[in-house]
């Protein structure tokens, strides 16, 4: 931290988690949000926490504490957000695979949370939780801002702690010594990567909608900081999403940046490390054959293709592929499309598609009909992170890691807390209010 309190850091952090949850249960569960955000990406500063009591499960306990201060109040546990049947769907349906894939592995119901894959789904089930958990401690205008620059703080505190680990280092020539997850922890580079990638798209659409120009710079500041880690990050599926997202966002709300696009297309080689560049071009040797990394997803690719044909329907059952030892000690797809769709099925895949193109939907939708810069804000943000996500999800499995992927489920909470104040607002329902403009979507998409 720089500031004198490296060696009690931890300490102060231990004791700001206890307050957090104290005051989320006798004062308001939005604390317990508000400590939880800025630390959901810093996975190996949270492995610190674990010589203290209880500190092992810090997001749990937090989460659990602010679930009961919502019931405290009277408040819903499970608000009404435009996608809660879809995501109670998701949830139950994962549920069910999970006991689906003990009887094909052959081994016990998944009913002791010693079980590793019971761990994997819990992990995973947090994160909608976390979205309801989100969306019903939210209040007020104030706290959504409030929430937007703890996401903000959050991704800066992440780029801190990469840059940190790689920026001493020698990027005239790639080797897989320089690759590092930083602040990720078991993620990888490649989650790290991903993160970034999301993150910096996502400030991107801050600062492109940021109307006081201190906040402007500060917001592309941070979308240049995030970037520059990105590219250290030696991430290509990393490249992939940031470039995806960052057409999205310029086609959206900042056209003028486009001649970017075009510019950094022709002189990216001349302006980046040659470990990046020979990481970007290794793709391919010069005989035309794939590199060992993307040969390796390649082989993955086809013998979950040769799994499916064997149970398109419902998949063989939730967190299997680990435990098949199909090819060597891969444990992974390498792509997220392809894990649902071996584990569960034509069902399963069907249903996560469904979600992410709602959340895409929803957000793109209230950027569109909604005249408050800060809701598009919100909508465009979570558009773009979700399409970042689902980009770079086609690279590996980055979908079930709460350090990459949490700030998604808290930035759909936070939209569904903004339809609420708006509905309040206008004393129309939010989202039949947006029905109703859309010939003015037709326009504007026309335009």
């Amino acid at each position: 931290m720089h500031f004198g309190l490296e060696t009690i850091s931890i300490s102060v952090l231990y004791v700001a988690f206890l307050a957090a949850v104290i005051l989320s249960i006798f004062w308001r569960p939005i604390a317990g949000i508000c400590f939880l955000i800025p630390i959901i990406p810093l996975q190996t500063m949270r492995y610190r926490l674990d010589q203290y009591p209880l500190g092992s499960n810090i997001i749990l306990i937090t989460m659990l504490a602010v679930a009961v201060g919502l019931m405290l109040r009277g408040m819903p546990l499970f608000p009404k957000v435009p996608w809660r049947g879809l995501l109670f769907l998701h949830m139950g349906y994962l549920s069910i695979s999970l006991c689906l894939g003990s009887l094909y592995l052959g081994r016990a119901m998944p009913f002791t949370l010693t079980d590793p894959r019971v761990g994997e789904w819990k992990s995973y089930i947090l994160m909608p939780i976390l979205l309801f958990l989100v969306a019903g401690s939210i209040t007020s205008v104030k706290e959504l801002k409030l929430v937007l620059l703890l996401i903000c703080a959050g991704i800066f505190l992440l780029d801190r702690g990469a840059w940190g680990a790689v920026s001493g280092r020698d990027y005239s020539s790639y080797s897989d010594e320089l690759r590092d997850s930083g602040p990720m922890g078991y993620a990888g580079s490649n989650g790290l990567g991903a993160f970034l990638a999301q993150a910096a798209a996502f400030v991107l659409v801050v600062a492109s909608l940021e109307s006081r120009w201190r906040w402007k710079v500060a917001y592309y500041a941070l979308t240049l900081f995030s970037v520059i880690v990105l590219m250290y990050s030696l991430s290509r599926g990393g490249y992939v999403a940031f470039a995806v997202g960052f057409v999205f966002v310029c086609l959206a709300a900042q056209r003028k940046l486009l001649f970017l696009t075009i510019a950094l297309g022709t002189l990216w080689t001349s302006l980046v490390p040659e470990a990046v560049k020979s990481r970007v071009t290794m793709t391919q040797t010069n005989e035309g054959e794939l590199d060992h990394s993307s040969e390796t997803r390649m082989t993955l690719w086809e013998d979950a293709l040769e799994l499916i044909e064997s149970n398109p329907i419902t998949g063989t059952g939730y967190v299997t592929y680990a435990y098949m030892g199909r090819v060597g000690n891969y444990t992974d797809t390498h792509n997220i499309y392809i894990k649902i769709l071996v584990e569960t099925g034509i069902v399963g895949l069907l249903i996560f598609l469904t979600l992410l193109v709602r959340l895409i939907w929803s957000g793109f939708r209230l950027f569109l009909v909604v005249n408050d810069p800060f809701y598009c804000t919100l909508g465009l943000g979570l558009a773009t992170w979700v399409l970042t996500s689902a980009t770079a999800n086609v690279f590996g499995d980055r979908w079930n890691y709460l350090q990459v992927n949490g700030y998604l489920w808290v930035l759909a909470g936070v939209l569904a807390s903004a339809l609420v104040l708006i509905e309040q607002e206008s004393n129309v329902p939010a989202m039949e209010a947006i029905e109703e403009n859309a010939e003015d979507v037709v326009e504007v998409c026309s335009a």
